[in-house]
């Protein structure tokens, strides 16, 4: 991305393994690139197993009993399809077990395939399993009826066996912790895993991003925020910004450190440098982002690389498509960058 400035900086770490699903047909780095590619937009109406979208919909966002959009992105597979006796677990398990743990189990598999490892050598190793997550709307469906609840409701819905279920199977002995940090819970995961590499208590890090939506009450009290587009889409850094439209996905990464990874014949899809985070403190609110904490945190992240900020050229943003955060986050962008940018050298957002 940039070059060094210092002899200081962290080992960079190597994405060397990596597998997702996402909404539609992306479920392969090639087909997702090709959407972006396209610019495919893949909104949909909410799908009948998930939502009773005519029950549920008013357009009055002021209506605490419903949501004022019609959909979002979802997954295109069956969320019950899922081959239980292969991950060591009965059908009354599976059967309690929520889809989010299901397809997490099954792209790790796939990362770590797709990272040349295969799972008696992984075996008893020191990686490190961090999953990043904010919602649990399998526990809602299981909890509704008390007299109906399955037996291994426990295990099955709760939100740290997102990890803890992938170093049980795979036999993982590293750190191994679910957050929630809503937003950036997954990319926290990134950075706790990077963390716990950099720091010793790791060899190796699976990383680990998740959401599913099942019910429509964690949707409705986001629309009650306003928070939500009503158009089920996400108008980034654009004047028709009015919310997010809510998406599924599920995201894995395997990483090591580069020396190791080229030691190791890896192949090499990405170079970590550096990675920190931060929070806001006391905003006006407490959903609003502040552009200082964001501005400090790209500046101190570069620092901690070493890396030299007037050689980037392109820049990933939240762009959540809100009125607030946005414009917000283009100036933290544009503070952090400005006095090493120039017409003739821009950088790409």
């Amino acid at each position: 991305m940039a070059g060094s400035t210092s002899t200081d900086s962290l080992p960079p770490l190597a994405v060397v393994g990596l597998s997702f699903k996402f909404p539609e047909d992306a479920t392969s780095s090639d087909a997702f690139w090709q959407m972006l590619l396209e610019g495919r937009c893949v909104s949909t109406e909410f799908p009948a197993d998930r939502m009773n979208i005519d029950a549920h919909y008013h357009p009055d966002r002021n209506r605490l009993d419903s949501v004022s959009m019609r959909g979002g992105h979802f997954l295109k597979e069956n969320l019950a399809a899922f081959d239980a006796p292969f991950f060591s677990m009965s059908a009354a398990e599976a059967e309690a077990m929520d889809p989010q743990q299901r397809m997490v189990l099954e792209t790790v598999y796939r990362a770590l395939e797709n990272a040349g490892l295969p799972m008696e050598k992984v075996a008893r190793s020191k990686t490190s399993v961090i999953a990043g997550s904010f919602s649990d709307d399998y526990f809602l469906l299981q909890t509704k009826d008390p007299l109906d609840m399955p037996k291994y409701t426990a295990v099955g819905t709760s939100r740290n066996m997102l990890a803890n279920r992938v170093s049980w199977f795979f036999d993982l002995l590293g750190p191994s912790v679910a957050v929630d940090t809503a937003c950036s819970s997954s990319l926290i995961a990134l950075d706790m895993t990077c963390q716990s590499i950099w720091s010793g208590d790791a060899a190796m890090g699976v990383t680990i991003g998740s959401n599913v939506i099942l019910t429509p009450e964690l949707t409705m009290s986001l629309d009650n925020l306003g928070l939500l587009s009503r158009d089920s889409l996400s108008y980034s850094f654009d004047s028709r910004a009015n919310g997010y439209a809510r998406g599924e996905g599920i995201g894995v990464i395997v990483i090591k450190r580069l020396d190791s990874a080229i030691r190791d014949g890896d192949t090499v899809r990405a170079v970590i440098r550096s990675s920190s985070s931060n929070q806001d403190g006391k905003t006006p609110g407490i959903t609003q982002p502040s552009k200082d904490a964001q501005v400090r945190l790209i500046r101190d992240t570069y620092k901690k690389a070493g890396l030299d900020m007037s050689l980037t050229r392109y820049f990933e943003a939240h762009g959540t498509g809100t009125p607030i955060g946005d414009p917000i986050e283009a100036r933290a962008i544009g503070m952090a960058f400005r006095r090493y940018m120039s017409p003739e050298k821009p950088l790409y957002v």
